[in-house]
C-alpha cells in the first residue's frame, strides 16, 4: 500500500546534506554541468513531499557515491531510483546497496535509455535498466549461463 500523505521536507537542507547544489532549472547548461549540481528543483521537491527527507536523502546519497554518477542527478535518473527505493523495500535493507549503487555507471545507464528510443517515458527505462542489475536470480538465468559458456 502507497502512503499517500504529504511530507514536509526542506529540499535545501537534504540537498546540502549530500553535497548537492540545487539550481533553477533556467540556468541549466549541459555544457558546463559539474558533478553535485542539480537543476531539477521540482522533482526533488515532489519526491521529499510524497516519501520524505530521509527517503530523499538516500537517492541523493546513492547518487553521489561517486564523481561520475554525480553527474546524473537529472529529473529522470532521480525519479528512477526513487521508484526502485520504493518498489523494491527489500533493497533498502541491503547492506551492499551502497557499494553496489556506486558499482554502477548512471551515466551510461541513461545513454542507453536514450537510445532506446522507448514509447515509454524515460525513468521507466532507467528504472528497468537499473533494477536488473539488482536481480539475483534463485536459479542460474539461462541467458547467463548461455554467454559465459560462449
Amino acid at each position: 500500500m502507497t502512503d499517500t500523505r504529504r511530507h514536509r521536507c526542506d529540499i535545501y537542507k537534504v540537498a546540502r546534506q549530500c553535497g548537492v547544489r540545487l539550481f533553477d532549472g533556467h540556468l541549466h547548461s549541459p555544457t558546463s554541468r559539474k558533478p553535485f549540481e542539480c537543476f531539477c528543483k521540482p522533482t526533488v521537491r515532489e519526491i521529499g513531499r510524497d516519501h520524505g527527507e530521509d527517503h530523499l536523502r538516500l537517492v541523493f546519497m546513492l547518487m553521489t557515491g561517486t564523481k561520475g554518477n554525480a553527474l546524473e542527478l537529472y529529473s529522470d535518473m532521480i525519479k528512477a531510483v526513487s521508484a526502485i527505493l520504493i518498489e523494491n523495500p527489500e533493497l533498502v535493507k541491503s547492506p551492499s546497496l551502497i557499494s553496489d549503487f556506486n558499482a554502477i555507471d548512471l551515466g551510461s545507464v541513461r545513454r542507453k535509455a536514450k537510445g532506446m528510443r522507448s514509447p515509454f517515458p524515460r525513468w521507466m527505462c532507467l528504472y528497468t535498466l537499473i533494477l536488473i542489475k539488482f536481480y539475483r536470480p534463485i536459479q542460474g538465468d539461462l541467458l547467463d549461463m548461455i554467454g559465459e559458456a560462449a
